[in-house]
């Protein structure tokens, strides 16, 4: 490790105490705890982080009268930011020059310079132009966490089956385009220039550089790095099961426990109605003693559109704060990560932290720490069946080989995704481009 000590801003447009966001808070907490000076930038303040910056506040706007003005005259005249987009689909504004949040804003929050830019969500905040503009005024090292595929495309963090990325985007399929020059593809060239002028370093896991890859944006990019999120492996670290289980009244036959969660449980971007699939092949495969040792867990947004379709008693917890995540983590016998869309999910990283083993497709962050690392198993992509299959291996170990399984996930854990890998990857990094 260097001695060089870079003075970092961390930005997330979204509560980094809420839900996947977390990962921004965990990183910036990281290098704080590496003894660099950080700041944290986000859109809203932030509870119990008064060190914060944010360039909102909620309650009372505080920028100056013409800033407030001129926000408000945009927001009257951009209503809505995005055309009518087709689901799976996720774009946050229209054009590059017209962010969620006016540049004017964003610069006058940031007041001292900085080493490095750490930016990891930017839905409803950040644009090409803001990064065109901070870089203008810090001239500094830019690096973007990617927690979806935003970095390559015309603007949608989630790109669907769509493979415009790979020609520069155009004609649109999410907001039922027909034109070749359309706003995306305007993006696209915008992007490019700013690629060009900045050289940020783009982060990936090995399933999101395969994309950055074949994109007309990044296909030839000198400057993508494969490094996994972090987790916090004190706090994501194997609870006391029993006492777990008392808290949430899980009954003693119950003997082997699925956990399931995601923001929105009807999310087929999660991959629900092949986990629906797979829990039907499974309960069909099992005697009806075996079936009555068996519990769902589902924490999340909108059950009632699945609710009919479990067979499998189940216990639906609702939104989970991110504090009660490590003991459901930890009282489940297997997190299931059906995602057949997702940069992730950080849940499977977390629920490994915690011993707990893995079953999920072949996508995702599960390339990296599930697939040939004896962390659980990873069924073929949108294959239900073999999805049920790796559920059942699980169930069917003995209590020693379900032993060895949660240990060998905590040590892979803490070896690929821990609080030292990260610090030691962004000290490799910084100085690996800072010439």
């Amino acid at each position: 490790m260097e001695n060089k000590q870079p003075k970092v801003l961390v930005i997330s447009s979204v509560d980094p105490s809420i839900g996947p966001a977390i990962v921004a808070l965990e990183h910036y907490n990281a290098l704080k705890k590496a003894g660099l000076e950080v700041d944290f930038l986000t859109k809203y303040p932030v509870e119990g982080h008064p060190e914060f910056i944010s360039v909102l506040n909620k309650k009372i706007q505080t920028p100056r009268l013409w800033i407030r003005i001129k926000e408000k005259v945009k927001h009257i005249l951009h209503v809505p930011k995005c055309p009518k987009q087709l689901p799976g689909y996720y774009f946050f504004y229209e054009k590059e020059t017209e962010p969620p949040v006016s540049v004017d804003l964003v610069l006058e929050k940031v007041q001292k310079p900085y080493d490095v830019v750490y930016i990891v969500f930017w839905q409803e905040l950040l644009s090409f132009a803001t990064i065109d503009a901070l870089f203008d005024k810090l001239h500094c090292q830019f690096q973007f966490q990617s927690a979806d595929y935003s970095p390559m495309s015309g603007g949608c963090h989630f790109t669907g089956n769509c493979l415009r990325y790979q020609t520069g985007c155009g004609r649109c399929p999410a907001i039922c385009s027909n034109d070749e020059n359309d706003f995306t593809k305007w993006n696209v060239e915008y992007r490019k220039q700013v690629y060009k002028k900045v050289h940020p370093i783009v982060y990936g896991n090995t399933y999101m550089n395969f994309f950055f890859k074949k994109s007309y944006l990044l296909g030839e990019y000198d400057r993508l790095e494969t490094v996994l999120p972090l987790v916090n492996a004190d706090k994501y670290s194997p609870q006391n099961i029993i006492s777990v289980r008392e808290k949430y009244s899980i009954p003693s036959e119950k003997e082997f426990i699925m956990f399931m969660g995601s923001q929105s449980l009807s999310d087929e971007r999660k991959g629900i109605s092949y986990l629906l699939q797979a829990l039907k092949y499974l309960y069909e495969d099992l005697t009806i003693e075996d079936r009555a040792k068996i519990l769902l867990v589902l924490a999340g947004r909108d059950i009632e559109p699945i609710k009919t379709y479990l067979c499998f008693d189940y216990l639906y917890l609702g939104y989970v704060k991110s504090e009660e995540l490590p003991g459901i983590y930890s009282m489940a016998n297997v997190f299931l990560s059906p995602s057949v869309n997702d940069a992730g999910p950080t849940m499977v990283n977390q629920a490994m932290s915690c011993g707990t083993p893995i079953v999920a497709f072949e996508m995702g962050t599960a390339l990296d720490v599930v697939k040939e690392q004896g962390t659980g198993y990873c069924a073929k992509l949108r294959d239900a069946k073999d999805f049920a299959n790796g559920i059942k291996s699980i169930y069917q170990l003995s209590p020693i080989q379900f032993e060895a399984l949660k240990s060998r996930c905590r040590d892979v854990s803490l070896n690929l995704t821990s609080t030292d890998s990260f610090v030691r990857n962004f000290f490799r990094i910084y100085n690996k481009y800072n010439n």
